[in-house]
């Protein structure tokens, strides 16, 4: 059975309970599953000897964010299987005794150096659902990469400088990879302690000519052109941290250089996000709504969860096409899967 508690999912089977992916430590738990290194899907241990279960990538990750798990370890049990799951660097599916499948969350398309995640068939999937409406549909990388590359460009002939920002982990690395070619590049000091990360892991992004931008040494101003912070007057590149144009930090950048602001996610489709910056660009590390579809049609599973997001369309839809689907989240109570 699932059981769905205030702290997040919990996997009763055979005889062992499994929580995944808590807001805090579940009680009597055997195991304790963290797919990713976003803040909003881990927790803070305490007390539990309850053995915590992710890969060495995120392991790592959470670390050097402020989250360290005394008994983790990155093999899990026997009939446990960790699967990539394609969202950030070292995310991962949960696959138990070949039969339940957790996705976390989950990206089926390439994207720079992340391969997409190709998940098995299973008897119960338990999956994500952050983009589950139509409409939601996001376009090609290589779509994405020529849009941008050409606003970049049309940017640099009027002579301003750029702002390309994404969620400091796995986007922003994603972002300094597929733009790395464009000079002089500076790189926000937030998303640059995670690129080293990546590097010290195995990943280069090819951002070693960027120089590390620090808002603290932006107090002084040069006398040979250029600004605040080492920043030239004129076109440059800057990878910051995903944030609106009413925040400081942009108010001060386009005050100072007219700086121009890119922000990529995949809620650029929704009509409310597209204000809060200058250009908004669908690129996200979820799946779209059909790319969701296709992972329940390949897994073909007996039963289906829907969690996060859109969990309840989804779920409606894929009744629609004759799964037996339900949302979790919502109704904190015991669900059946067999």
């Amino acid at each position: 059975m699932l059981i769905y508690a205030d702290s997040g999912v919990v996997v009763e089977y055979n005889g062992k309970r499994i929580a995944l992916d808590p807001s805090k430590e579940a009680a009597a738990t055997d195991m304790i599953f963290v797919s990713h290194a976003h803040t909003d899907h881990m927790h803070r241990p305490v007390a539990s000897r309850a053995r915590v279960v992710a890969s060495m990538e995120t392991l790592r990750i959470a670390e050097a964010r402020g989250f360290r798990y005394p008994n983790a370890t990155h093999e899990p049990d026997p009939g446990v299987q960790m699967l990539n799951s394609g969202h950030v660097l070292g995310s991962r599916a949960l696959l138990i005794d070949d039969k339940i499948l957790y996705t976390g969350d989950i990206c089926t398309r390439d994207r720079a150096f992340l391969k997409g995640a190709r998940l098995p068939r299973c008897d119960t999937l338990i999956i994500e659902s952050t983009y589950g409406r139509r409409g939601y549909r996001f376009p090609s990388v290589d779509d994405v990469v020529h849009r941008v590359n050409t606003l970049i460009s049309e940017m640099y002939s009027k002579g301003l400088p750029v702002i390309l920002m994404g969620y400091p982990l796995g986007k922003a690395q994603i972002i300094t990879s597929l733009f790395r070619h464009w000079e002089p590049l500076y790189i926000h000091e937030s998303v640059a302690r995670i690129n080293s990360i990546y590097r010290e892991l195995g990943v280069e992004l090819g951002d070693d000519h960027a120089v590390v931008y620090s808002s603290h040494s932006d107090d002084g101003r040069d006398d040979d052109g250029y600004g605040y912070g080492g920043l030239k007057h004129g076109p440059w590149l800057m990878v910051a941290p995903k944030q609106s144009n009413d925040s400081t930090f942009v108010r001060m950048m386009k005050k100072r250089y007219n700086a121009v602001t890119i922000a990529f996610t995949g809620w650029a489709l929704a009509p409310w996000h597209t204000r809060l910056h200058d250009y908004t660009i669908p690129l996200s590390d979820h799946c779209d709504f059909d790319e969701l579809v296709q992972v329940v049609n390949a897994c073909r599973p007996n039963r289906v969860y829907t969690f996060h997001g859109f969990a309840d369309e989804f779920a409606s839809h894929l009744r629609g096409m004759g799964y037996d689907a339900e949302a979790i989240g919502s109704n904190k109570r015991i669900l059946d899967y067999i």
